[in-house]
């Protein structure tokens, strides 16, 4: 099993060397990977020809994808340590280099991406100039500050500067009261300059009269300048937007973007970065790896129902199941997402149900009353490396409401436990059937984050 432990600075120079990519995502960044490795708990665990790098969030393990030459012997190693915790395989800050990999070996993926944490991109010449219109506001608190200040210093600080810049940090920190969340940034600051031997960090700091007054921290990354810290006393009015600019022109130079990170869902910060005009939003996208399994699910009779396969006769019905907004607000899947030139109609359900089946990634299943009524699809789907899989249920708005729901999930467990070792199930939190249906099923909750409920049941 793989030995993964806590990253230290001496693990720095050995790490840097793979992490070559063509990323502009902030987390590929040595940098930010060790200035937030207490926050997210980070973890690595070196192979031959690369390293494995694990996060701890949102109550999973989270990895980067493989760095170094070898990552498809990275990946099966991961597969290895995940089968034996019983997780799911889960990728951050996945790039398209990262998913065209990810998409070579895994079947099924489940792409997630938040918001909060998108970076915000900007072209650099337009921080270090403020050229036009757009950046008017920008250039006027900027030209305020060098008249108020005609004598301020822009300078880099080297490590014999800590101790004034940890002062400089402390007294930022209170001018206002902090929350929870920037309390961990003021330690992750210090966490990152700590490292500063072992680190390529771009630095600088403005002196008023001799004070500090603005800090600034960064690394390139590829043809990107990502800003780490950013932290100015605002009594001393524009400086802010000329540390920004300042900053961009002396490290900018040659580089063709800068990235100001995320706002982590602050509305203060997301205000302020969108005000400098990024030219795009970088996703750290999630990517949820599942395989592929055969399963072959008899034909199921309850007291009422007829569970059995899909036939091209069903696919009218089937296809206006799909495409009930209504009915599909708790799916958790939005079938626009890969409908692509495909009219949503009768041909391009029947088309996805096969290729799902033949591909082993997804068993949709019709049920239907003892007369043949349409009801609703079961699907079995979401294999994990763990051999276990997920089931969900939905109901046709015309069946709604008469315990079909419940009857059709309970029979379909019941089945599909007796040719896999678990099952998990999920549902919106203020979805209080699904929860009643699945709680029926004997399934078991297991966990509650994120506004959904999650369950299990074992043989």
């Amino acid at each position: 099993m793989l030995d993964f432990r806590k990253i230290d600075k001496k693990d720095i120079s050995r790490i840097r060397p793979y992490l070559g990519t063509s990323a502009r995502i902030c987390t590929k960044a040595i940098g930010v990977m060790y200035m937030w490795s207490g926050y997210f708990g980070t973890e690595i665990a070196f192979y031959d020809g690369g390293v494995l790098v694990k996060d701890t969030l949102f109550g999973g393990d989270l990895f980067m994808t493989p760095r170094g030459k070898n990552a498809l012997e990275g990946l099966r190693l991961l597969e290895e340590y995940e089968r034996e915790k019983g997780g799911d395989l889960v990728f951050n800050s996945v790039d398209d280099e990262d998913l065209a990999l990810l998409s070579s070996r895994y079947p099924a993926i489940e792409i997630k991406s938040y918001r909060d944490y998108a970076d915000y991109l900007y072209n650099a010449s337009d921080l270090a100039q403020y050229k036009g219109k757009k950046y008017h506001g920008q250039k006027n608190h900027k030209n305020r500050f060098l008249k108020s200040y005609p004598n301020f210093e822009f300078l880099p600080f080297e490590k014999a500067d800590l101790p004034e810049i940890y002062a400089f940090l402390e007294e930022h920190k209170a001018l206002a009261p902090r929350s929870k969340e920037e309390l961990i940034e003021y330690d992750s600051c210090h966490r990152l300059l700590d490292a500063m031997d072992e680190l390529d960090l771009l630095t600088a700091m403005i002196r008023v009269d001799g004070k500090i007054v603005a800090i600034s921290v960064g690394e390139v990354l590829n043809d990107t300048l990502i800003i780490h810290i950013e932290k100015a006393l605002a009594a001393y009015s524009g400086v802010y937007p000329t540390m920004c600019s300042l900053f961009a022109e002396r490290y900018g130079k040659g580089l063709n973007f800068i990235n100001r990170e995320d706002d982590a869902g602050d509305e203060g910060l997301r205000i302020s970065k969108t005000q400098y005009h990024p030219v795009a939003m970088v996703e750290k996208r999630m990517a949820v790896c599942h395989l592929s399994r055969p399963l072959t699910l008899p034909t199921l009779f309850t007291e009422r129902l007829v569970i059995d396969e899909f036939s091209a006769s069903d696919m009218e019905k089937y296809a206006a199941l799909a495409t009930d907004d209504e009915r599909n607000r708790f799916w958790g899947y939005d079938y626009k997402i890969d409908l692509g030139e495909d009219a949503p109609d009768a041909a391009h359900f029947e088309k996805v149900l096969s290729e799902d089946e033949a591909r082993g990634v997804a068993y949709s299943r019709k049920i239907a009353t003892s007369d043949g009524s349409f009801v609703g699809e079961a699907v079995v789907y979401n294999f994990r490396l763990d051999g276990s899989a997920e089931l969900g249920l939905r109901v046709a708005a015309s069946a709604a409401g008469k315990g079909y729901g419940r009857e059709a999930y309970k029979a379909v467990a019941d089945a599909v436990l007796t040719l896999l070792p678990k099952l998990h199930a999920r549902c919106f939190k203020e979805n209080v059937a699904s929860k009643k249906m699945i709680l029926a099923a004997l399934f078991k909750q297991t966990d509650e984050r994120d506004g959904m409920l999650y369950f299990v049941r074992e043989k």
